[in-house]
C-alpha cells in the first residue's frame, strides 16, 4: 500500500495503490486526511489492487469530509478498476461520483 502525491500539476494528484482494507485503514488514514489541506485535489483509485468496505466507506468519508470543506476533491477510476467496482457495488459510487468523481485520467 502505498500514497504517492504529484504537485507538479494543477491540481495535484495523490495516487493510492497497493490496498486499502481494515487491514490498512491505520496505516492510511491520516494521510488520506492530510489531503483535505489541498482545496483541488485529484485522488487516483486505478493502481487499488484491493479494497474492501471498510476502505470504500474510508473513501466515501474523505469526500463528504471535502464538500463539507469546499473542497474539491476528484475520485479518477476507471470503469475496470477495483475500486470502481467496489464502490459501485456497495452503492457509494454514485456518493462520492456527485462529489467530482471521474473517470479515467485526465
Amino acid at each position: 500500500m502505498s500514497l504517492k502525491l504529484d504537485t507538479r500539476h494543477t491540481p495535484p494528484t495523490a495516487t493510492l495503490s497497493g490496498e486499502l482494507s481494515i487491514m490498512t485503514l491505520g496505516d492510511l488514514q491520516d494521510d488520506l486526511f492530510g489531503l483535505l489541506n489541498f482545496a483541488d485535489l485529484n485522488l487516483d483509485l486505478n493502481p487499488l489492487e484491493v479494497l474492501d468496505g471498510c476502505g470504500a466507506q474510508l473513501i466515501a468519508i474523505l469526500q463528504q469530509e471535502a464538500n463539507q470543506q469546499g473542497k474539491r476533491l476528484r475520485l479518477l477510476a476507471s470503469d475496470e478498476c477495483v475500486a470502481h467496482g467496489v464502490l459501485t457495488e456497495l452503492g457509494l459510487w454514485a456518493d462520492v461520483g456527485s462529489g467530482g468523481a471521474v473517470h479515467g485520467h485526465q
